[in-house]
């Protein structure tokens, strides 16, 4: 998994500790919120903690989750979804059969878009679920959270579950963020947060563009 890995991608956040750490309490919060599975016709996600050295871990004490200041965890999302192809070929199949029981031959585009839709979701429920494996580890003193994935979905399944869990929201770690914690003055602060987006790099004037001559070739 993530943290345990070579290499990885990690994702920070910041979210305060408790003012009182009951670690036995926390760790029934996070087994009440670990992984289970969803019917199909339910939802097409599904997601919770899971054990950082065994997803298959699903009942927590406080032992599997303190590593001294730390609260490590695992993080399983689960989705399904529809090969684009696999739709794509499914869906020309059944407006090839609806077409012919139309006079025109024809379907309109509202036919089309609800085609795309009734398949979509017939295929769904048949789609088997893709797990992915996350870590995350929180600095009780710090308020440091780290989370080994930058998929956007499961990014936004982890903060949902995390305050959920913890009654605390984690803020991603993000430039306008971190500066408020390197010690700069409050006027420097104030003014990287004023900046506006730019652009770094910058399209070269059309007469910067060097014009070779052309050679005729020679018979």
């Amino acid at each position: 998994m993530g943290l345990f890995a070579r290499s990885t991608s990690i994702v920070r956040y910041l979210a305060p500790p408790p003012a009182r750490l009951d670690r036995d309490k926390i760790a029934r919060a996070v087994s009440r919120r670990a992984f289970r599975e969803v019917d199909a016709a339910e939802s097409v996600q599904a997601f919770g903690w899971v054990g950082a050295h065994d997803p298959l871990a699903t009942d927590f004490s406080a032992a599997d989750l303190f590593v001294q200041h730390h609260l490590v965890v695992g993080f399983r999302y689960d989705r399904r979804i529809v090969p684009p192809k696999l739709l794509h070929l499914e869906r020309r199949r059944e407006e090839a059969a609806r077409r012919t029981t139309e006079e025109s031959g024809r379907l309109g585009r509202e036919a089309r878009k609800q085609v795309k839709e009734e398949v979509e979701a017939r295929l769904l429920l048949r789609a088997l679920s893709t797990p992915r494996l996350f870590d995350c580890a929180w600095n009780l003193d710090t308020g440091h959270v780290y989370f080994s994935g930058r998929l956007r979905p499961a990014r936004e399944a982890f903060a949902a579950l995390f305050r959920e869990t913890f009654g605390v929201a984690p803020i991603p770690l993000i430039p306008y963020l971190a500066v408020e914690r390197t010690g700069l003055p409050a006027r420097a602060v104030e003014r990287v947060r004023a900046a506006q987006p730019a652009s770094l790099v910058a399209a070269p004037p059309a007469s910067a563009v060097p014009h070779l001559p052309l050679v005729e070739a020679e018979v």
